[in-house]
């Protein structure tokens, strides 16, 4: 686990014994899938960094405020991936719960699967698997209580810059006499890259806290099929399904202000096209 850049590291502890739990009742299957999509986005993220360092016109700006500039970005980065590579390690779980459920209850309804049903599953088992569901979304819970908060500034300041990274692509355009008086570097390369840059912080963000909610989903429909195919005879299994059934969907929100997931993407994106265009209308054309 990577080390907590923001304060107070009372939930990550209390995630990280949830995890340690859910280890305990399930053996997790074959992680090097988790650790190589970890790898992946922490040589994705240094390449955009180093592209965004390398188009700063180092000239134009003091030593001190391309420090700055550097410290910002790196710490930026570091709360993605930590919130990224801690998501990762959730849908491994999941996933692996969810392949244990497979094998202890067989989803087809046919008569052979409903035979091997009675046969293979084994109420103990099952509760220890169900016991693991329950670990890893009190885990998912205590990630949301740590990361809420830093989470929603993140993309609240990836939505703003991305904003005005567009405009700054738009004003070279439009007023290139003006361009001397832009941030960091007057180029509509170093634009592009800020530009990139923060929409690959929030695809991010997006696309990790969908892989933990569409694996939680599966879990709970492989749970109502198990509980179609036992055709009641497993009083552990149908004593766990109201919690499935009306319990709350697992998803991550960010302080209670959004829910971050796909949907997030396509709504920054309609905020910033219409600041954008906004801007472009108020803009003089040279």
């Amino acid at each position: 686990m990577m080390i907590c850049i923001v304060t107070g590291a009372q939930e990550l502890r209390r995630y990280s014994k949830e995890l340690k739990h859910a280890d305990e009742l399930m053996i997790p299957k074959n992680t090097e899938n988790a650790k190589m999509m970890g790898t992946f986005l922490l040589v994705v993220h240094l390449t955009v960094l180093v592209a965004v360092l390398a188009t700063i016109d180092q000239n134009s700006n003091g030593f001190f405020d391309y420090l700055e500039v550097i410290f910002s970005l790196f710490f930026d980065y570091m709360l993605t991936l930590q919130f990224a590579v801690l998501e990762l390690e959730m849908w491994m779980r999941f996933c692996s719960l969810n392949a244990r459920l497979q094998e202890a209850v067989p989803v087809r309804l046919t008569p052979l699967s409903r035979e091997a049903a009675s046969q293979l599953t084994s109420p103990c088992r099952l509760r220890q698997l169900l016991e693991a569901y329950t670990s890893l979304c009190r885990g998912a819970k205590h990630l949301q209580n740590h990361f809420g908060a830093p989470v929603a500034a993140s993309v609240a300041q990836s939505v703003w810059c991305s904003t005005c990274s567009a405009y700054e692509v738009l004003l070279i355009q439009l007023r290139p006499q003006w361009a001397r008086k832009l941030p960091l570097s007057p180029s509509v390369c170093n634009s592009l890259m800020f530009l990139g840059s923060h929409w690959l912080r929030l695809t991010t963000l997006a696309l990790s806290c969908t892989a933990v909610e569409h694996a939680a989903t599966t879990t709970g429909e492989l749970l109502l099929s198990a509980s179609v195919t036992s055709e009641g005879r497993c009083a552990e299994l149908e004593s766990f399904l109201p919690f499935v059934i009306h319990g709350p969907r697992l998803r991550f929100s960010a302080a209670g202000f959004f829910t971050v997931d796909r949907h997030l993407l396509v709504s920054a994106l309609a905020i910033v096209v219409t600041y954008v265009v906004i801007l472009g209308q108020l803009t003089p054309i040279q």
